[in-house]
């Protein structure tokens, strides 16, 4: 039988708040947004019917050392917005279990006709 998050008691905690949270998304992701991206070097010298030129990018990851690729998106109920760039420790525990430090990309608020107020929020983990 399939495992459910109601299985073993998921929980979410950022910065010591614990949301009462109705979906979590975790990302194992490449860093940089891959680093296997390749940029499209085609030129107008050319001919019909050549294969497409490309390289890969120059750049890859990002500026900090913190860029691991990994991120988590949550979404909860409640009307609280976490700040843009705020930085914390990160629990789930439950369903998946994660503890890392995680920064606050961005952080909405939905008011919907016959449901409660949802919030939602994306992390990039260190």
């Amino acid at each position: 039988m399939a495992v459910t998050p109601h299985d073993s008691g998921t929980t979410f905690t950022f910065a010591g708040t614990n949301y009462t949270v109705t979906s979590i998304t975790y990302t194992l992701g490449a860093t940089g947004g891959g680093g296997t991206d390749a940029i499209d070097i085609s030129h107008l010298g050319q001919t019909t019917g050549q294969s497409v030129l490309s390289q890969s990018r120059p750049l890859v990851g990002s500026a900090g050392t913190t860029d691991t690729g990994k991120s988590v998106s949550i979404e909860y109920i409640g009307n609280a917005v976490i700040a843009q760039n705020a930085t914390g420790t990160l629990t789930i525990t439950g369903g998946v279990s994660v503890s890392a430090t995680a920064t606050c990309n961005s952080s909405s608020v939905t008011l919907t006709v016959n449901d409660v107020v949802r919030g939602s929020a994306d992390f990039s983990l260190a």
